[in-house]
């Protein structure tokens, strides 16, 4: 029971949320009693009241995992504790600072080897996926797309030209979900394994890793929903006749935040605070709604997605990277497209990443 009350909480405003905030709500703070546990759940709306929380030493990184994995067989959530060990989104303080900058250099080397792709290479790939076998939907397409550029990436940080990466894992290796289950935390981490095994993932570097680990959880669902929506936007634009500068910016338009609900952080409280004028106390779990200061994947310019402090997020440069890429590769292919059916994608989750379904 506390645990759809908590769900429901955090629907009511993802499900609401506007392009650059989140909508008035009154009271600014809400709490929620979990039965007879001291712990309680507090929803902090007012994206100014959030960001002082994360400025605040009263508060620490909140391991939304902690107690799923606690009761999880261990052989079978191997990778996803190396994630959580190593990845930015589990660490607070100086490791997490310098474990930015560690991350930081390899997705800068995966923005240069996509930018270093000849122009028509992705505009390949849709063009080749339209001539494929079966029923051509948007999501079909993106997926592709998505396969080759993560793949391109995995490939930089494991420094080879080509590895024989497992399509159907890297497409499935998300788990990044306050309340998941021990199905598909099983399920991500048999993904991670066999992406990781299909290489020599224990011969790179520690940042390298990091940033394999990261790309694979956190990166590939949100670039999926943001070129199945832009393929979608293709074939409307299509379908209503623009001209092709009209198609190209009706395409360009598409914004990763409306599409993506990675929209709040949790912190837990560690010395007694008030906040929005609710007292807060120690093991206190916050959720705390960012509004439009956590669009990841593309994130402003103030962004908090995760970890300690204001920082940009990490991943926004590869996103827009790739994103540029996809917006020419969509144009150039806007007539094939043409017959192609689009696909829904399901966002206003609690989930911080999507489900998909085909129409």
């Amino acid at each position: 029971m506390d645990f759809f009350r908590i769900l429901e909480a955090v629907r009511s405003v993802t499900g609401d949320r506007q392009h650059n905030s989140f909508p008035a709500r009154a009271p600014t703070v809400k709490t929620i009693h979990l039965g007879t546990n001291p712990v309680r759940v507090i929803m902090v709306h007012d994206s100014r009241l959030a960001k002082s929380v994360l400025d605040s030493s009263r508060y620490c990184q909140f391991h939304f995992l902690e107690k799923i994995l606690a009761v999880a067989k261990p052989e079978r959530i191997n990778w996803v504790r190396r994630l959580c060990d190593t990845g930015l989104i589990m660490v607070d303080g100086p490791v997490h600072q310098q474990r930015r900058v560690n991350t930081k250099k390899s997705l800068d080397r995966c923005s240069h080897r996509l930018n270093a792709l000849p122009p028509s290479t992705i505009a390949n790939v849709i063009a080749k996926a339209c001539h494929g076998a079966g029923p051509l939907t948007a999501r079909k397409i993106s997926s592709d797309v998505v396969f080759f550029l993560f793949s391109q990436c995995i490939c930089e940080l494991a420094r080879a030209d080509e590895i024989d990466l497992p399509k159907e894992f890297i497409l499935t290796a998300d788990f990044f979900n306050p309340f998941p289950t021990l199905s598909s935390l099983y399920r991500c981490n048999e993904a991670i394994r066999g992406c990781c095994e299909s290489f020599d993932f224990e011969a790179l570097d520690e940042g390298d890793q990091t940033t394999v680990l990261s790309l694979l959880v956190m990166g590939v669902s949100p670039m999926h929903a943001m070129f199945t929506s832009m393929i979608n936007a293709s074939i409307e634009a299509v379908r209503t006749g623009l001209q092709p500068q009209e198609a190209l910016e009706s395409i360009a338009a598409v914004d990763a935040y409306t599409i993506t609900a990675t929209n709040f952080v949790m912190r837990q409280c560690i010395e007694q605070d008030m906040v929005g004028g609710e007292e807060v106390n120690p093991g206190d779990i916050l959720y705390l709604f960012l509004g439009s200061a956590s669009g990841c994947p593309l994130s402003r310019l103030t962004s908090i997605p995760f970890g300690a402090g204001r920082h940009y997020c990490s991943g926004a440069k590869l996103t827009a990277e790739m994103v540029r890429l996809v917006v020419a590769a969509v144009q150039a292919n806007l007539t094939t497209l043409a017959s192609v059916l689009p696909s829904t994608v399901e966002a206003g989750r609690a989930t911080a990443f999507l489900n998909y379904e085909d129409v």
